[in-house]
């Protein structure tokens, strides 16, 4: 949100749209993700929304759905900004902008990135 934040303030709007774009088709994969896990739990351990929920019970399913896993990481991956996803060139885009707007902007905005990596 920050970032498009900044982008909107630079006046770069399709920087801005574009990474909520990719944010919210990354973010959107996780949560797709999570719904899979949460269903195939059910076979498991049977349809009860105390059990299928737990996340004691949830070791040890990539064996059962290895695409979710795949999906997961992929997810995870492009929203952390790890290069060539697609999260990581709209962050960069923004960047950019930043620096060619103001390089005072660029020098806060890849502060606070470098500083994302500690939450």
């Amino acid at each position: 949100l920050g970032y498009m934040m900044l982008a909107l303030g630079m006046g770069s709007y399709r920087a801005a749209l574009f990474h909520l774009i990719t944010h919210a088709y990354s973010k959107a994969l996780l949560f797709l993700g999570s719904g899979s896990i949460i269903h195939s739990m059910e076979a498991i351990v049977g349809y009860s929304p105390d059990k299928s929920q737990n996340m004691v019970l949830m070791g040890g399913l990539t064996k059962h759905i290895p695409i979710t896993k795949t999906a997961f990481f992929l997810g995870t991956l492009s929203l952390c900004g790890i290069p060539p996803f697609a999260c990581f060139w709209s962050k960069d885009e923004i960047l950019n902008d930043s620096w060619l707007y103001s390089p005072i902007f660029a020098i806060i905005a890849c502060f606070t990135a470098g500083l994302t990596a500690f939450f």
